[in-house]
């Protein structure tokens, strides 16, 4: 859809926009400089010079397929798992992919822990759709994250 395409560019362009605003105007001139763009005279000059070249060098348009592609997955995310698999057929796409369920068998039966050093994160689709994304908490309320320790030998 072009319009919700066109909203999602101005969106991006805003932020962008919101971003360079917050710069001094010597950090404008050496992005300019850095993209070799002319300088200009004034802030909102560089600034637009700048917001041009992001468009031609096509990082808005790879932000807006981020921003749709975090969309759909949270809608896929939502279905219950007899849709997922219907669109699974649809798309000739195989709901069993064995490396995933090798890892899952292996971080359940070694108490989550996996071997490659990394705590394995197994929160179920429906939880991980129910949560907002890149949350920042202050810092009070930010703890230390559990360290899983190998477990002994059996």
């Amino acid at each position: 859809d072009m319009e919700l395409f066109d909203q999602r560019v101005a969106e991006v362009l805003a932020k962008k926009r919101e971003e360079l605003d917050v710069l001094s105007n010597q950090e404008l001139i050496d992005l300019c400089l850095e993209k070799g763009l002319k300088q200009g005279n004034a802030k909102k000059d560089r600034m637009e010079r700048l917001l041009v070249e992001v468009q031609k060098t096509g990082e808005v348009e790879a932000a807006v397929a981020a921003i749709a592609r975090k969309v759909y997955r949270k809608e896929l995310l939502a279905l219950s798992k007899a849709a997922l698999l219907k669109l699974c057929t649809k798309h000739g796409v195989d709901p069993i992919v064995k490396p995933v369920l090798v890892e899952r068998i292996m971080t359940k039966e070694n108490g989550g822990f996996d071997g490659s050093g990394e705590v394995a994160d197994e929160l179920e689709a429906s939880e991980e759709s129910k949560e907002p994304e890149d949350e920042v908490l202050p810092e009070e309320e930010q703890a230390e994250e559990p360290v899983m320790k190998k477990p002994r030998g059996r």
